[in-house]
């Protein structure tokens, strides 16, 4: 892989520092089509830097992270397309969930692992009801039925039920050992990341006709990227998305705060909503070109690769940055988690799906985001602090600082 990288970066000329910035700001003006997300970018920083109103810069700096989601996605494709299959299947298994882990370790630097957690579970929800929904709505009204091969995809589904007992094993172990300390986090990240090892192998070498049709589906621009200049793009939007999430978490408590608004349900539907946004806004557009397989592939799989890789991170970032971070979710956080699984195996077992079908999925995610909309800190709080052993009193802060908001 190496030196495949230095092979293409000998065969390119001195890479212009202009060119790659205007390749940068053109990625996001041909993903996003509005100017005004770019103006956002910047926007973020000033607010940020001369510490304007906490609800101002939590909104502006929210809305800034969906133009670099994107151009971080668009950068990896074109990496991918001149790296060939293999490799360019490695970097789409490692880079596609950059966004998420880049937003929660930034996170977790600044004391919010329960909305990392929270974000975590709204990722999940984001890829399988929200951007699969999507997709199937654009693709069944131009196409009539999705059809796809599920026995393709049967280990994807086999993958996905692996991934919900990941969240249910420490619930069942909290209700077995109601008065235990046992933290099972740690073991079941170093089991998840072998599983991702395995999962990418897997991908690599018996799907690269897949990762061949995704690295082939590049945005817009009709000039050719070298590799470092791919690399270069990559790696400024790596940055810019750490500054923005920067500007997200400080502010997002004492915004959130006034607005009213809790902090699992900030994780869930508005963290968890802006990292996903690049999955739903590539299956959509792998679906008005009738590639249902790549539609599956970019939801299903970035929500595999979300349990197997980022969650495991980001328990190890948070040993790091001396802040919890563990694998012990709420109740109804499980629950959720476990019925989106359920709902998206059984899209993958039929075979094939409509856009009522894609419908139905919209629905559920609005009825359990209004479920989390209406559901207290001090609950998710207490069911937390029970799996980890701590006393129900911890939650007892947020609930007044909620009322208080």
């Amino acid at each position: 892989m190496f030196k495949l990288l230095q092979d293409n970066l000998r065969d390119e000329n001195c890479v212009d520092k202009t060119t790659i910035f205007r390749m940068f700001l053109g990625d996001i003006l041909s993903a996003m089509n509005q100017r005004l997300l770019l103006i956002l970018i910047p926007l973020s920083f000033v607010l940020h830097a001369i510490e304007a109103d906490s609800r101002v810069v939590f909104l502006v700096s929210l809305f800034a992270i969906v133009p670099l989601v994107e151009v971080m996605g668009i950068a990896t494709e074109r990496l991918s397309a001149r790296l060939g299959s293999v490799v360019g299947g490695l970097l789409n298994s490692t880079l596609s969930n950059a966004p998420e882990l880049i937003i929660g370790i930034v996170a977790l630097r600044n004391g919010l692992g329960r909305v990392v957690k929270a974000s975590l579970t709204g990722s999940i929800m984001v890829n399988l009801l929200v951007g699969l929904g999507c997709a199937l709505i654009v693709g069944g009204l131009k196409y009539g039925v999705h059809s796809f091969d599920r026995w393709q995809f049967r280990s994807s589904g086999l993958m996905l039920f692996m991934c919900g007992f990941c969240f249910i094993v420490p619930a069942v172990f909290r209700i077995g050992t109601p008065q235990g300390t046992r933290d099972l986090s740690l073991e079941l990240s170093f089991i998840l990341l072998a599983i991702y090892v395995g999962n990418v192998m897997i991908n690599i070498f018996d799907g690269r006709r897949i990762a061949q049709d995704i690295s082939k589906q590049t945005w817009g621009t009709k000039e050719a990227y070298t590799v470092g200049r791919s690399l270069a793009v990559l790696g400024l939007s790596g940055i810019a998305l750490a500054g923005v999430s920067e500007a997200v978490t400080v502010s997002l408590i004492p915004a959130t705060r006034t607005l009213g608004f809790s902090d699992t349900f900030s994780g869930i539907v508005l963290l968890g909503g802006v990292g996903g946004i690049g999955e739903v806004l590539t299956a959509i557009r792998f679906a008005r070109q009738g590639k249902q397989e790549l539609v599956m592939a970019a939801t299903v799989g970035s929500t595999i690769q979300m349990v197997l890789f980022v969650a495991p991170l980001l328990v190890f970032t948070g040993l790091f940055v001396g802040e919890s971070m563990n694998l012990s979710f709420s109740m109804f956080e499980v629950v959720s988690i476990v019925l989106t699984i359920i709902i998206a195996r059984e899209i993958i077992n039929a075979g094939k799906a409509t856009w009522i079908e894609g419908l139905m999925l919209l629905a559920t995610y609005l009825i359990l985001a209004i479920g989390f909309y209406h559901l207290p800190d001090a609950v998710v709080e207490r069911d937390r602090s029970a799996a980890e052993g701590s006393s129900v009193p911890t939650a007892q802060p947020s609930a007044q600082n909620l009322q208080g908001g």
